[in-house]
């Protein structure tokens, strides 16, 4: 299970690199970016994504949608 998955109390599959825009290319997924801003600021951002750093992930649960698949880099 991923972290997302267990943070979310849900079972997510993992998406392989050559699927990532096949599973993008469905408006209802969401993108989320876990990096820090450091590797943000080295590799720039994705658009569309939303980012929460994954050290604060846990406290800002709240603020994904849980009616929608997320993918998270």
């Amino acid at each position: 299970m991923s972290l997302m998955g267990r943070a979310l109390g849900t079972r997510a599959p993992f998406v392989a690199a050559g699927q990532i825009d096949e599973v993008l290319s469905d408006e209802q997924v969401l993108l989320l970016d876990v990096r820090t801003a450091l590797e943000l600021a080295e590799s720039g951002t994705i658009p569309g994504a939303v980012h929460v750093h994954l050290g604060e992930l846990a406290d800002r649960l709240d603020e994904l949608p849980r009616d929608r698949p997320i993918l998270t880099t």
